[in-house]
């Protein structure tokens, strides 16, 4: 059974560096696209002399779709790792008792100090009612 773990976290960790340098390569090459796309734009606008605006629009929504692109393929790069490291960002493996320790924790600490500011605020409330 743990050779069996073992050989499917190979082929995980296989997988994600396989896709680590898939994503490395989509990089590089939306680089070169990020740097030739307003060369080939500028170009097509010199020759067929059509409007500026009409080519800036087209120019800003490929940037945009470029970098939708960017972040989409790092986005499944980091999930790829962080389930093949086995770690979990969004907390799922701590513990439930640990949760509610600290939420007994911050309900505590809240009472106390609203017990502790109560005085405070009562004799604030005096002095203002006295000063009017």
């Amino acid at each position: 059974m743990e050779q069996k773990q073992d050989n499917h976290y190979n082929n995980l960790s296989s997988y994600a560096e396989q896709v680590h340098e898939k994503t490395k390569k989509r990089i590089k090459y939306s680089g070169i696209v990020l740097i030739l796309l307003p060369v080939v734009l500028g170009l097509i606008r010199w020759m067929t002399h059509s409007d500026k605006i009409f080519f800036l629009v087209i120019w800003i929504l490929c940037m945009f779709a470029i970098s939708a692109y960017l972040v989409s393929i790092e986005y499944y790069d980091h999930a790829i790792h962080r389930i093949a490291s086995g770690g979990e960002a969004d907390g799922a493996n701590v513990p439930k008792d640990a949760v509610e320790a600290t939420e007994a924790d911050v309900k505590e600490d809240a009472a106390e100090t609203v017990t502790e500011a109560a005085p405070e605020a009562a004799a604030e409330a005096a002095e203002e009612g006295g000063d009017e």
